[in-house]
């Protein structure tokens, strides 16, 4: 289930800026208008019930019990401060692959669009294959897999010598975040007790999210010929972020695991001399 949502996930950002595109051909009064009314759709479907009786918490208590939840929960919090120092790499490279393709590469802005259409189909195979290899060799070690990989695409980001490595370790680098996503999710529903699901949930995004606008930052205040040596910092620091987390991870292996479902044992009866005559 968590595998299909990030595939949903990852195919609309593929083909949303795609839609948007083609929209914007006819007219950027026509995207607006379509956006709108795709924004009041939503916002009418998720209204919810004008009858539920549902007693709804302040924001602040809330949180707080998300946030008292993922501190008792040390597999979900490791995880949590890996992906988020995750975040702040990938954060980087997405706000810097305008000045890269166009500055150091020499490519046009439209060549930025092919580079993130390749990686949403690189990363809507990796999410699919993720899903068969948790159920075949368990969360811990794909999840260590994913952040291995993605660490090293990242690497090859900061020193690619042509566009061509760029797009492809772009590509890995989605793939591997893609792993990383549905790993959390995973873990997430299956530790997150069910009463402070909500909560907890809120906490867990904030916190992952929580780098990227840092990482704009860090793109806006950095010169242009510098940009590629804080994208090879960051990688070597999201390396060591995620060695740790999936070290501490590994005291918790069991608990992120599924459950393995209990064989019957069958228990013959003794046969009598008596029956068997």
């Amino acid at each position: 289930m968590q595998s299909a949502q990030t595939g949903i996930d990852q195919g609309a950002l593929l083909v949303g800026p795609l839609l948007g595109g083609l929209l914007l051909l006819a007219g950027p009064a026509v995207l607006l208008a379509v956006v709108a009314l795709l924004a009041l759709t939503a916002a009418a479907t998720t209204s919810g019930d004008a009858g539920n009786k549902t007693v709804h918490r302040p924001v602040s208590s809330s949180l707080l019990t998300g946030w008292e939840t993922l501190r008792r929960t040390p597999a979900l919090a490791w995880l949590v401060g890996g992906l988020a120092a995750s975040n702040l790499t990938t954060g980087v490279l997405q706000a810097a692959a305008p000045i890269t393709v166009i500055h150091q590469f020499h490519y046009s802005t439209a060549s930025v669009g092919s580079v993130w259409s390749a990686a949403a189909v690189v990363s809507l195979a990796a999410v699919w294959a993720s899903r068969r290899a948790i159920d075949r060799f368990g969360i811990w070690p794909v999840g260590a897999v994913g952040a291995g990989v993605a660490t090293a695409a990242c690497l090859g980001t900061a020193l690619a010598p042509s566009f061509t490595a760029y797009t492809v370790s772009v590509s890995v680098v989605m793939a591997g975040e893609g792993v990383m996503t549905v790993v959390l999710r995973t873990v997430r529903s299956r530790l997150i007790p069910v009463h402070a699901f909500g909560s907890t949930l809120a906490v867990t995004i904030i916190l992952v999210l929580l780098p990227l606008p840092l990482a704009g930052a860090l793109v806006a205040i950095v010169p242009v010929a510098a940009i590629s040596h804080v994208l090879l910092a960051c990688a070597v620091l999201q390396g060591l972020a995620l060695g740790t987390c999936f070290a501490g991870l590994r005291r918790y292996r069991t608990v992120c695991e599924p459950p393995s479902p209990q064989v019957p044992v069958l228990h013959e009866e003794p046969v009598h001399s008596a029956d068997a005559l």
